[in-house]
């Protein structure tokens, strides 16, 4: 299942209540984007936007709201292609007041120019070191 960038933000960080249960994200209960204002989902949007655009590997792309005080950061870890399509594994993090939380999660480039996510980067299976 593909999911919106813009959705995805909404969760826990860049998604709606069915997409989350659709994903198995429904941690958001325990999330600080749980928390979140109008305010920190357009501050946090902006920068998961812009750090899937810049494709920065290693860099750390922030935001925070002094009204809430609210925070997050967004850090391209890792360009791929699958099926001839460009993606990149995106760490999240997200923090509001001592809860803090995140994750990492792949997006793909679409044709109509944004950005999708498949969910959580696949992990290595440890005995092949392959996804």
């Amino acid at each position: 299942m593909i999911v919106g960038i813009r959705n995805l933000i909404g969760v826990f960080l860049l998604m709606g209540a069915a997409s989350v249960q659709a994903l198995g994200l429904h941690l958001l209960e325990f999330s600080p984007a749980k928390y979140f204002t109008a305010e920190d989902w357009a501050m946090a949007k902006a920068t998961a936007q812009k750090a899937l655009e810049q494709g920065k590997v290693g860099k750390v792309l922030s935001w925070q709201n002094p009204a809430s005080g609210h925070k997050g950061s967004y850090t391209v870890m890792k360009h791929v292609e699958i099926d001839a399509q460009t993606c990149q594994d995106l760490r999240i993090k997200h923090v509001t007041g001592d809860l803090s939380g995140g994750g990492s999660y792949r997006f793909c480039l679409m044709d109509d120019g944004t950005w999708k996510t498949t969910g959580r980067v696949p992990m290595k299976n440890k005995f092949t070191n392959q996804e």
